[in-house]
C-alpha cells in the first residue's frame, strides 16, 4: 500500500506480477552469466570471478524475495533497479568479450595477470586459504592503467546515469575480487600492455597481506637515514609494483616504462605516488639486477646522490623471501624465465617467426623489445598480432583454478550478499 490512491485487487495482482518479472527475469540472467563461465563456455577462464559476482547479487536477490508481499511489492523496484546498477559494473566488462578484436587483447590481458598473480596465490595458499579470484582486466575510458583492490568501494567506476539511486551507490563497496583498467587506446599498441604486470603487483600486495612486512623491510634493512626512509614510505606501494613488472616482463618492461616518462609531462610527475622518473627507472634497473637478468645501458640523465637509495630499497623488499609466501622469495616465483634469450625471440617475430617461448610474458616482452628495437619491422610482420596469438596458443583449456576450499568461498560471497541488501534495504526505508 501506498499513500496515494488505494490499491485494488487488479492492481495487486499486477504489482506482482511485475515484481516477479523483475526478480525471475534478474535471477535468470545470473544464471545465464554463470552457465556462459562453466567448462568449455564462452567465459571458461571467468568462472571464479562470474560465480562469485553471481553469489553476491544472487545473495540480495534471495533476502529481497523473501520480504513480505507489500514489502516486497514496495521495495522491489528500486532494489532491483540499485542491484542491475551494480551488476551492470560486471556486465559490461564480460559482455565486450564476445567482441572479436577485444575478447583477443582481453584474454592476454587477463593471461599476463594470471601469470603474474598465481604463483604467489599458490604461495600464500597455505597461510590465506579461500582465495583468491584473479584480476579481472578491462578497457576503461581512465588515460592510464589503474588497478581497483578486492573488497574496495568501485563507486567512481559504476557509469554515471538517472537511474543510479543513494542507495546504490552507498553499495559499491562490495567489489568481490579485484580489477585492472586499461585505457581502450592501448588495445592497439600490445606494448602497453606490459602495464598490467605493474597493476597486478599492487593486487599482489593488498591480496596477501604484503603492505607491512614492505614497510618493516624498508624501515629495518634498507639502511637509510630516517629521514630518507619518511621519503621512500609514501612511494612503496607503487615501487613494489614496478618490480613485480620487472621480474615479469625483464628488461622491456623497464624500457617501455622509459618511453612512457619520457613522454609525460614534467608536471605529471610531481606526485608523492611515484619517485621522481629517474629514480624510479634505477629501482627498475636494480630489480634486473637482483634478478640476475639483462641490465639495459645506463641511464639518461644527470647523476644524483640519491640514485645509491633505488638498489638498497630492492634488495631490503625483495632480497629474500616471504613468510607470507612460504618463504619463496619474489624473484623465484614470478621472474621471467630465460630472460637472456628475450632479444633473440624479438628478433624472430621481426622477421615472421614465432618466439619459441612457452611463457605468456615472455611472448608479450620479446613484441614490446620488438616495437623498441625495430618499429617498422614490428608493424610491417604484425608483430602485435602474432604475438597475440601465440600467447593465446600458450592458454591451457578449462577454467582458472580459484580455490580448493570452495565452502569457504561460497560463504564470504553469501555474506557479502547479506550484508549488500541489509544496506540497499536500509536506505529504501528511509526514503
Amino acid at each position: 500500500m501506498t499513500d496515494g490512491l488505494p490499491e485494488t485487487a487488479d492492481a495487486h495482482a499486477r504489482r506482482e506480477a511485475e515484481v516477479r518479472h523483475l526478480l525471475n527475469g534478474f535471477e535468470e540472467e545470473l544464471a545465464d552469466w554463470a552457465e556462459a563461465a562453466r567448462a568449455r563456455g564462452p567465459l571458461e577462464k571467468h568462472q571464479s570471478q562470474i560465480e562469485s559476482a553471481v553469489r553476491v547479487i544472487a545473495g540480495a536477490l534471495e533476502q529481497l524475495r523473501s520480504l513480505p508481499d507489500a514489502e516486497r511489492h514496495r521495495k522491489a523496484p528500486e532494489l532491483v533497479l540499485d542491484l542491475h546498477h551494480l551488476w551492470d559494473f560486471f556486465r559490461t566488462k564480460l559482455t565486450v568479450r564476445h567482441i572479436p578484436r577485444y575478447q583477443r587483447f582481453l584474454a592476454v590481458a587477463d593471461e599476463l595477470a594470471w601469470s603474474v598473480y598465481d604463483p604467489v596465490r599458490r604461495a600464500a595458499a597455505m597461510a590465506r586459504p579461500g582465495l583468491r579470484e584473479p584480476p579481472l582486466t578491462f578497457l576503461s575510458r581512465h588515460p592510464v592503467p589503474f588497478a581497483a583492490a578486492r573488497g574496495s568501494d568501485f563507486e567512481e567506476l559504476l557509469t554515471s546515469g538517472k537511474q543510479r539511486t543513494l542507495a546504490g551507490r552507498r553499495a559499491s563497496g562490495y567489489l568481490p575480487f579485484p580489477v585492472i583498467g586499461i585505457p581502450w587506446s592501448a588495445s592497439h599498441h600490445l606494448p602497453a600492455l606490459l602495464a598490467v604486470a605493474h597493476e597486478t603487483g599492487h593486487h599482489i600486495e593488498d591480496d596477501f597481506g604484503l603492505a607491512e612486512p614492505l614497510r618493516t623491510r624498508l624501515r629495518e634493512h634498507a639502511g637509510l637515514p630516517a629521514e630518507r626512509i619518511d621519503v621512500w614510505e609514501p612511494w612503496l606501494g607503487e615501487v613494489f609494483a614496478d618490480v613485480c613488472a620487472t621480474l615479469a616482463c625483464g628488461e622491456a618492461y623497464v624500457r617501455t616504462l622509459a618511453d612512457a616518462l619520457a613522454a609525460t609531462p614534467v608536471t605529471a610527475h610531481a606526485t608523492g605516488d611515484y619517485p621522481p622518473p629517474r629514480l624510479r627507472l634505477l629501482v627498475c634497473r636494480a630489480a634486473l639486477i637482483t634478478a640476475g637478468a639483462h641490465v639495459p645501458p645506463d641511464l639518461p640523465g644527470a647523476i644524483d646522490p640519491d640514485d645509491e637509495e633505488a638498489p638498497a630499497v630492492v634488495n631490503a623488499l625483495i632480497g629474500v623471501g616471504f613468510r607470507e609466501l612460504g618463504g619463496a622469495s619474489l624473484a623465484s616465483l614470478i621472474g621471467l624465465r630465460n630472460s637472456t634469450q628475450l632479444t633473440e625471440a624479438s628478433r624472430r617475430l621481426c622477421t615472421g617467426l614465432r618466439t619459441k617461448r612457452n611463457d605468456v610474458p615472455g611472448v608479450l616482452a620479446a613484441a614490446a623489445l620488438a616495437f623498441l628495437d625495430a618499429p617498422d619491422a614490428y608493424d610491417v610482420q604484425a608483430v602485435g598480432m602474432r604475438a597475440q596469438n601465440e600467447a593465446l596458443s600458450l592458454v591451457p583449456k578449462g577454467p582458472r583454478a580459484a580455490s580448493a576450499t570452495e565452502k569457504l568461498l561460497v560463504a564470504r560471497d553469501s555474506a557479502a550478499g547479506l550484508a549488500l541488501f541489509g544496506l540497499l534495504d536500509a536506505d529504501a526505508s528511509e526514503s
